[in-house]
Parts: C-alpha cells; sequence; structure tokens
C-alpha cells in the first residue's frame, strides 16, 4: 500500500493530462455513487465512491468541513481484489480534477473559434478553470472577476505567466461576462453570479463553483436559454443542483451525461447553440485521476 502527498500528485498530474485522462474515463463503463453527507455536532464528514472495472481499481473520496478547515482523502482499491492500493493526500488533486472537468466539457461543447473566456471568482478552484480552459481553446483574452479587487490582481499576477491567453480584469460580472464564448463560473455564491440576458448566442458556460441544492451561480434565464445541459453525473445532479433545481418546472429530460458528450451520443447542433456543463464533481474523476498518479509512481 503506498501513502502517496500532495507534492507527488503536483508532480505527475497536470490540468492538461487529467482533462486526457478524463475524457477516457467517461469512455468506460463506471459506477458512480453520489455525495453523502453526515452532519455532526460540529462540522460535516462528506463522502462519495465508484469504481472504474475496466482500469481495474475502485475509491472513494472523504472530507470534513468545519469552521477552521477543510482536509481531502481518497483511497484507492484494486477492483478484482478488494485490497487497498493508495492512501492520498487529495486536495491537489481535487482541484486538478474539477478545472480538469470543465476544460473537458469545454473541449467538447465549445465553438472551435472561440476567442473570450471569462472566469468568475478568483480562489484556489479558479486557478485551475482557468488553466483548463486555456488549454483546449485559443484565446485571444481572459476576462476576470471576482468581487475584491486585491483579490484580481493577485489572481491575474499570479497566473498570467502560467496561461497562453491574455488576462483582463473586469470590474463587474456583466461586463466580464457580456460577448464571452467560454465561461465559467468558480465561486461560493447562494444567489446568482450571472445572468441568462448577458449570455452571447453560441457560448459555452460551466458552472462548477457550487454543489448545494441551496446555491446558485446562474439564473434561471441561463439554464432556459441553454440548448444543451450536461451533468458530470445525473443522480448527483438531482441531489445537489441548485442551479438547475431551483428552476421552476424543470426538465430533467433535457439534462444529459458527460459520459454520453464524449461518446459523441450528445453534441452541439449549431454554432448559435448556448452549452451548459453543470458540474458538481464526482468520485469516478477522483478514483481515474487517482488511478492515472498510482499508476505513474
Amino acid at each position: 500500500m503506498k501513502y502517496i502527498t500532495e507534492s507527488q500528485v503536483k508532480e505527475i498530474l497536470t490540468v492538461k493530462e487529467c482533462i486526457e485522462v478524463l475524457r477516457h474515463a467517461f469512455s468506460l463503463e463506471f459506477t458512480n455513487i453520489p455525495r453523502y453527507r453526515l452532519k455532526s455536532q460540529n462540522s460535516l464528514l462528506h463522502v462519495m465512491s465508484a469504481s472504474i472495472p475496466k482500469l481495474g481499481v475502485m475509491g472513494l473520496k472523504a472530507y470534513g468541513t468545519g469552521r477552521d478547515a477543510t482536509s481531502f482523502a481518497v483511497l484507492l482499491f484494486e477492483e478484482t481484489t478488494g485490497s487497498l492500493l493508495a492512501v492520498f493526500e487529495a486536495d491537489a488533486l481535487g482541484q486538478i480534477r474539477t478545472g480538469a472537468a470543465s476544460g473537458l466539457a469545454t473541449d467538447l461543447l465549445a465553438n472551435e473559434d472561440a476567442r473570450i473566456g471569462a472566469v468568475i471568482g478568483t480562489g484556489y478552484q479558479a486557478e485551475t478553470q482557468l488553466l483548463a480552459i486555456d488549454c483546449v481553446r485559443a484565446f485571444e483574452e481572459i476576462r476576470i472577476y471576482s468581487r475584491r479587487s486585491e483579490n484580481r490582481q493577485a489572481f491575474l499576477g499570479m497566473m498570467q505567466e502560467k496561461t497562453r491567453s491574455r488576462l483582463v480584469e473586469c470590474e463587474t460580472a456583466e461586463e466580464t461576462v457580456r460577448d464571452a464564448d467560454v465561461i465559467c463560473t468558480i465561486t461560493a455564491a447562494k444567489e446568482p453570479v450571472v445572468l441568462g440576458k448577458w449570455l452571447k448566442p453560441g457560448c459555452h458556460i460551466n458552472a462548477a463553483g457550487v454543489n448545494w441544492s441551496t446555491k446558485r451561480e446562474i439564473d434561471a434565464e441561463v439554464v432556459q436559454r441553454s440548448g444543451i445541459i450536461v451533468v458530470d453525473d445525473v443522480q448527483q445532479s438531482r441531489i445537489e443542483s441548485g442551479d438547475l433545481t431551483a428552476v421552476d418546472g424543470f426538465d430533467w429530460a433535457r439534462v444529459g451525461a458527460l459520459a454520453d458528450v464524449v461518446k459523441g451520443k450528445v453534441g452541439r447542433s449549431s454554432a448559435d447553440q448556448i452549452t451548459l456543463f453543470k458540474s458538481n464533481g464526482i468520485a469516478m474523476e477522483d478514483v481515474a485521476a487517482a488511478h492515472y498518479v498510482y499508476s505513474s509512481l
């Protein structure tokens, strides 16, 4: 059994590599169990699990959230025998695979000639959202917005040298999103930060920041205007996607799985069609990324 540290994960797994890891994993048959949240007296324990038989692995991700910290761990098991293969420190693993999922969805659904990107949010998870979309499209600029100017400036200062695209600081969410071809929301917002009336025809949106039924980053008009709505796991999305469940009369028959896009069963039908990827983050992505790191050691 191996113990795999944060530094080892960062040395082996890049966002670009993880996009391809997830592309392959979503092409395979897998079983994914949605996140379960145990409410204890002072904190929450979150547990989610998945199996990918053709990769020969299964595993779980667990993390606690409390007033002072969030700590992530992934356990990777051999699928045939049930033997424990590795225990991962999984903060970076989760950050990388979350960005990679948006990168994969963008590569599959965004128009090839996308030239303007937008990222709403400048926290830890925003780093890999930016890197992921920058990997898969040749943007002329990517606009960056969060509520505090000092956070925006620090983010641009840290990330500009890591991206091909020119990064541009914006003063409002609307300024950031207007005319953007690819939009990532990666916030902890309880109320929408992107409105449907701002969207350019043909844009692609990755709503990746919240996985609670009580929180939303996009309003109902974003959902209503989207010709394609894709999630990483439909069952989990029904539980966690406030962005969708808050829309009155929402029709779940409209929702496709990212796996179906990878397999060519779902895809953009016109350049003017708005596409939406509602990302919740699923255990299969963690297991696939962990398997890649484990196999590379």
